[in-house]
């Protein structure tokens, strides 16, 4: 709702949060039935549903993306605004891929999955890292 009145543009995208959290709550009620009586369905319920709410959340993104992007086109930071966003967008789905492992009761993978996602956000900062020990230095001299 906020969204649509800050980028009118992008009403198509609109998602009341009240219908998300009935259809979230539809399926926790259809999720605990099942479980009582097949577990595998339970599961593969939660594993949709955490997906489809994944794809109504990353359409929300967008607009807000496209906003950042038009607010830094003229600045000094404009060229790190995709390593930022490359990093978040591991943060998500790694965070997500974690939760479902979690669900699934194989917190071992999910602790892996968490380590593998910070060493690739890492990695993909070290140009990030170059250039503010490089900004450190000349402020030095």
């Amino acid at each position: 709702m906020v969204y649509s009145l800050c980028f009118p543009q992008y009403s198509i995208f609109k998602m009341n949060e009240i219908k998300m959290c009935g259809i979230i709550l539809c399926a926790l009620v259809i999720c605990v039935i099942f479980k009582k009586m097949r577990e595998e369905y339970s599961l593969l319920i939660r594993i949709g549903i955490t997906c489809g709410v994944t794809i109504a959340s990353t359409l929300l993104f967008y607009p807000i993306l496209t906003f950042i992007e038009q607010i830094s086109q003229n600045t000094i930071v404009y060229d790190f605004i995709p390593i930022l966003i490359k990093a978040l967008g591991i943060a998500f789905a790694v965070q997500i891929t974690a939760d479902v492992c979690c669900d699934a009761q194989e917190n071992a993978l999910a602790e892996r999955i968490s380590l593998f996602g910070k060493a690739e956000i890492l990695l993909i900062s070290l140009p990030l890292i170059k250039k503010l020990f490089e900004l450190c230095e000349n402020l030095i001299k």
